[in-house]
């Protein structure tokens, strides 16, 4: 079985080279671009809103868009039916899927605070370091079984393609990511509290801050996705 996941493995990293325009964009230059042109007119604390706003967003993008359209575009190929087929169980291949997209997010996130830490005044001690790995961990957990659960329900390839794009897109800038979750008006917080990314972004914000209540976001975060897991299972894949 190892084998077999490791040849999984190579193959969604063959996949990621075969975009590597695209995730060179949203991965680096993206995020460089956002956090050096709105740190000029972002002042004081809230530079922690548009860090963490810019990590909950690789997430999504991650998690929401590129887990579920690869196994979207394996089924409509007809690749997915031929590995289930030949005995590579289906929860292997997700797990795989997975867990190639989430290092890529989990080093994105990284590869931001550096970003941050050397073009704006953002202090992170050793503390935060390991809070928001953990932050990224459960992040990126939640948004790949939301991806694998929007993949198992919608088997239309062309629907599933805008879909994980309007969510993607949708549940960060419509979210309390970019801004504190205190701003939402009171009629709207229920609707916000929905929304997986609040989850996230006040976890990697907190994290950030060195504060331990990022745990208690990271813990909402992980149920989140356990909830959108089971749901994966039940829909499945195949």
């Amino acid at each position: 079985m190892l084998r077999e996941i490791l040849a999984l493995a190579s193959m969604f990293i063959k996949e990621a080279k075969a975009w590597i325009l695209v995730n060179i964009f949203f991965l680096i230059i993206f995020p460089i671009a956002m956090i050096f042109s709105f740190r000029y007119i972002i002042a004081g604390d809230m530079i922690y809103y548009l860090i963490s706003g810019t990590i909950t967003f690789q997430i999504a993008i991650t998690g929401f868009v590129a887990v579920p359209q690869t196994i979207g575009m394996d089924r409509e190929r007809g690749r997915l039916s031929l590995m289930i087929a030949s005995g590579v169980p289906a929860w292997a291949y997700a797990m795989t899927s997975t867990l190639v997209n989430n290092i890529m997010a989990i080093a994105s996130g990284f590869l931001i605070i550096g970003i941050a830490a050397l073009i704006s005044s953002l202090g992170i001690s050793p503390i935060s370091i390991v809070l928001l790995l953990a932050s990224l961990m459960a992040g990126t957990f939640q948004g790949s079984m939301i991806g694998l659960a929007l993949a198992a329900k919608v088997r239309n390839w062309r629907l599933l393609n805008q879909l994980t794009q309007l969510l993607g897109f949708g549940l960060t800038f419509f979210a309390p990511v970019y801004f504190p979750l205190g701003a939402v008006p009171k009629y709207l917080l229920p609707l916000a509290m929905l929304e997986p990314t609040t989850y996230i972004a006040q976890a990697v914000r907190l994290s950030l801050t060195g504060s331990y209540a990022s745990l208690i976001w990271d813990a909402a975060t992980l149920i989140y996705g356990v909830a959108f897991a089971v749901l994966a299972d039940k829909w499945g894949l195949g």
